[in-house]
């Protein structure tokens, strides 16, 4: 049987993706473009081009590939060479290649636009289609919170006065030694997966997205009323963030298996990285900045030279992903963990120097200061490692639920803590003792 009809009988057997009666028209803004982002956008966009065929805009979406067959012909289907390759039986012909077929639902979403007319409700067909995604994934943050949401990300300000703790579709700025909201930042992502504070200006930087669907790295400057900018739109969340020492360079581990450079005086990407072949999940910068790490759920961990962004060395270790990296305070260890197991590894060598004992369960975060390195635990503690490791030397319970996130206040003296349960934890480190606990929900 034809591919096409077999296609056809598929979905009269499937009346749920089928459009109905009076059914709504599908929008290429809110549906389609949204699709075509996460699906397509890697392989057919500025960057990369494959098969001459670009879908980076609706502009660029009407344009042929190398095939010279047009990609859509308006109420035509079964005539447009975008639906066609979508349900090529061909694993090498069939669109997206080296990935399993779109879902049913998704091929008759897009098989009834095309047969609505292929109507573009979006504005501007010049757009980038990033762009017009992400409007429809920013979202007002709720005047009031449910429940309280889990603490996935922290950063302090250069002068520790300010802590920024995410939130939902928001980020909220805290007085750290007292407990107190200062301010929300909404009409953010979703979800914040990470925050970084520069080192030397008021810049917050942000990592987050909708999982699936789409991400961005945006830059707030909070000198200037908290105004912010969008950096990138990626077809998955980001992941993490961290500025170089000299705060010039932002670097950003997204979903899409790249890691990415930003200037952070123009917030131009100035380049990409493509050293893993799965989620970047954790960077950071050694003490002298000369040097990035960087952790994948691949299970490796590569070591960067900052000057020339060439891999210095690869550690792999670990048996199951890596969830989150960091170097020793003098730079001459790096710190990796990976489901529940630790290990230090010399940064040139590349050779295990030890692990991390007594470890909890599962480490979300580490984060470097003149005390060692903290690892937040799954288990609602803080531990605290010195050397090659071993056992830790000072541990901090306090959390009642697993230890997402972590931030060490510039002055070292304060490390702060965030938990499942939307509890943070300011911790005075000279004494190991809480500073300021509360739950970081506005009110």
């Amino acid at each position: 049987m034809h591919r096409y009809l077999r296609h056809l009988v598929f979905l009269a057997a499937a009346p749920w993706c089928a459009a109905a009666p009076g059914a709504q028209p599908v929008s290429f803004r809110t549906e389609i473009a949204p699709l075509l982002q996460r699906r397509c956008a890697s392989c057919h966009g500025e960057e990369s081009a494959k098969g001459g065929y670009r879908l980076d805009s609706f502009e660029q979406l009407q344009k042929t590939g190398d095939s010279g067959a047009p990609p859509f012909v308006s109420g035509k289907a079964a005539e447009s060479e975008l639906f066609k390759l979508l349900i090529e039986e061909e694993p090498d012909a069939r669109m997206p290649q080296k990935a399993d077929a779109l879902p049913a639902g998704e091929i008759a979403l897009i098989e009834r636009w095309l047969n609505a007319g292929a109507v573009y409700d979006g504005g501007d067909p010049a757009q980038p289609l990033a762009e017009l995604v992400r409007e429809t994934f920013l979202r007002d943050a709720p005047s009031r919170y449910a429940r309280p949401m889990p603490i996935t990300a922290l950063a302090f300000s250069g002068d520790a006065k300010r802590l920024a703790v995410s939130g939902y579709r928001e980020v909220t700025i805290w007085n750290p030694a007292e407990g107190t909201l200062a301010r929300r930042l909404g009409g953010m992502p979703e979800r914040i997966s990470a925050l970084a504070w520069h080192p030397k200006r008021n810049l917050i930087a942000i990592a987050g997205g909708t999982p699936g669907q789409w991400g961005t790295v945006a830059l707030v400057d909070a000198a200037a009323g908290y105004k912010f900018r969008f950096l990138c739109d990626l077809p998955d969340i980001a992941l993490s963030v961290a500025f170089s020492r000299d705060g010039g360079t932002l670097v950003a581990g997204c979903s899409d298996r790249t890691m990415r450079l930003f200037d952070t005086s123009t917030g131009k990407q100035k380049r990409v990285l493509r050293a893993h072949s799965d989620w970047v999940q954790a960077v950071a910068f050694n003490p002298g900045g000369t040097l990035l790490v960087s952790a994948s759920r691949d299970r490796t961990a590569r070591l960067f030279d900052t000057a020339t962004w060439e891999i210095e060395s690869s550690y792999q270790g670990h048996d199951t992903p890596l969830t989150a990296a960091a170097f020793s305070p003098d730079g001459s260890r790096i710190f990796t963990t990976a489901r529940g197991r630790g290990h230090v590894w010399h940064p040139e060598k590349a050779n295990k120097r030890g692990e991390l004992e007594d470890l909890g369960g599962d480490v979300r975060q580490l984060a470097t200061g003149a005390f060692g390195v903290a690892a937040g635990c799954a288990d609602g503690a803080v531990r605290i490692y010195q050397g090659d490791g071993r056992l830790p030397w000072l541990t901090l319970t306090g959390h009642h639920e697993a230890v997402q996130s972590l931030a060490v206040a510039p002055h070292g003296a304060w490390l702060a803590s965030g938990s499942a349960d939307g509890e943070v934890i300011v911790w005075s480190l000279d004494c190991a003792t809480t500073l300021t606990r509360f739950i970081a929900v506005p009110k």
